[in-house]
C-alpha cells in the first residue's frame, strides 16, 4: 500500500506535462449516417488515444464528474468509470490481464438536436497528499489534509490535487467561444476547433479559477501540445508560454491533438485559495483540451 501510494504521489505531482500521467477526453466523431453520433472514452496516462486505465493498480485516478453540456447549457451526466482498483482476470507465466475502466459510451444526436458547440468535461476528485515526519521521527504519507492529522511533527509536503479535462462537440458548423467556469484551471480554445487544418494556428487562453496565468520569475506557465501523429511517439511536445492568459500553437500534422497545462499555486491566508489554508500548502491542478486536426 506505500508503495501504490508513492507511486501515486510521483504521478500528480510532477510539474512536466511530458512525465506525469495526464486525464484527457476522447471524443470519435461520426457523420456518415446523419445526424451523426460521437463515442467518448476517457484516457489516462501519456499516449493517446488509449494508454493505461483510470483503475490501473499501479496509479489510478478518481473522476467525479463526466457529463456533456448542450449550446444551451443544458448539462447530461454520463457515465462514471469504477474506482475500484483492478484485479487481474487472466495470470499466466508472462501475462496479467485487467478489466477496463475508460469510460467508453456513445451519444447519439437526434434529428432535431439543437446546432452549436457541445461541451464534454471531466474533472477528478479532489485529493490530498500529506507528506510528512511524525511524532516518532517516521516518514509518513496520508491522503488527507494536514489539518485531519494529529501525530505531525513537521510537514515536509500538504497538496491538494485536481485534474480538469475538456473536449468540443461542434453540430452545424456554428462555433462560439466556450464561457468560463471560474472554477480550477482552464484551457479554454479562442480558435474554431471544429475546422483545425494542419498549419494552423491555434489560440488559447488558460485561467485559474478565472484569473489570467502568465510566465514570470516565480511561476513558468505554459501549455505543452502533441499527437499520435506529432511528437508523442518521440517523447516531445510543441510548447508555449502563457503571457496575460494567451497561448498559441501551430499544428503540424493530422490527427488527435492534446494540448495539456500544469499549474502550482501557494495557498494563502489572504489569497483567492484562502479557504484551503491551514489544511495544504498549496494547489495542483491540471487540465487538457483535446481536438482533432483535419489534412
Amino acid at each position: 500500500m506505500q508503495l501504490l501510494k508513492s507511486i501515486t504521489l510521483a504521478t500528480v505531482l510532477s510539474l512536466s506535462s511530458l512525465s506525469a500521467h495526464s486525464l484527457w477526453i476522447n471524443s470519435f466523431e461520426s457523420f456518415n449516417h446523419k445526424p451523426g453520433h460521437t463515442t467518448v472514452s476517457l484516457g489516462w496516462g501519456h499516449a493517446l488515444p488509449l494508454d493505461d486505465i483510470l483503475n490501473s493498480p499501479n496509479g489510478k485516478v478518481l473522476v467525479e464528474e463526466f457529463s456533456i453540456v448542450s449550446p444551451s447549457g443544458e448539462k447530461m451526466n454520463l457515465n462514471i468509470p469504477k474506482s475500484k482498483n483492478a484485479q487481474a482476470t487472466k495470470t499466466s507465466k508472462n501475462l496479467e490481464v485487467f478489466d477496463s475502466q475508460v469510460g467508453l459510451q456513445k451519444i447519439a444526436l437526434k434529428k432535431d438536436s439543437q446546432k452549436g458547440v457541445y461541451k464534454l468535461e471531466a474533472k477528478s476528485k479532489s485529493t490530498f497528499y500529506t507528506q510528512y515526519i511524525d511524532t516518532k521521527d517516521r516518514r509518513r504519507l496520508k491522503l488527507k489534509s494536514k489539518d485531519k492529522l494529529k501525530d505531525i511533527k513537521k510537514v515536509l509536503m500538504s497538496v491538494k490535487y485536481e485534474a480538469f479535462a475538456n473536449s468540443y462537440l461542434t453540430l452545424g458548423n456554428k462555433w462560439e467561444n466556450p464561457k468560463v467556469t471560474n472554477k480550477g484551471l482552464e484551457i479554454i480554445p479562442k480558435s474554431d476547433l471544429s475546422n483545425i487544418k494542419v498549419g494552423d494556428l491555434v489560440e488559447f487562453e488558460v485561467l485559474f479559477y478565472g484569473k489570467s496565468l502568465n510566465s514570470n520569475a516565480k511561476s513558468m506557465n505554459y501549455i505543452a501540445a502533441s499527437s499520435n501523429t506529432f511528437g508523442q511517439k518521440d517523447g516531445y511536445a510543441l510548447m508555449s508560454y502563457i503571457k496575460e492568459g494567451k497561448a498559441q500553437i501551430r499544428v503540424q500534422s493530422a490527427g488527435q491533438w492534446i494540448v495539456s497545462c500544469n499549474h502550482k499555486e501557494v495557498v494563502k491566508k489572504d489569497g483567492k485559495l484562502k479557504y484551503l489554508f491551514g489544511k495544504v500548502n498549496s494547489v495542483f491542478n491540471a487540465a487538457t483540451l483535446t481536438f482533432d486536426v483535419k489534412e
